[in-house]
């Protein structure tokens, strides 16, 4: 039962920076709640001796840069589709 609620909660932080992460460009930092989240909670971690580098570096690295590639290209495509909503505009 855990490990399902575990999953659903996972699921719906996915759900949820995929959404922020795609906020138009002047929302730039909606985007960054779960990275930065999820960074404090790593620090916090690591503080309290529960994080051992050598053993967990795997588990650290890869959530990460999902966070942060996913932000980017959310924000990439943002730009991109306000800039053709603009061109469109600008043919009318």
């Amino acid at each position: 039962m855990k490990v399902a609620i575990l999953l659903v909660i996972a699921l719906a932080i996915f759900v949820f920076h995929y959404w922020a992460s795609r906020r138009p460009p002047r929302y730039w930092y909606v985007g960054g709640i779960i990275p930065l989240g999820w960074l404090v909670l790593l620090a916090m971690a690591f503080f309290r001796g529960r994080v051992n580098w050598a053993e967990d570096w795997k588990t650290i690295v890869f959530p990460t840069l999902t966070f942060f590639l996913m932000w980017a290209e959310g924000h990439e495509a943002a730009k991109k589709k306000e800039l053709a909503g603009m061109k469109a505009k600008d043919m009318e």
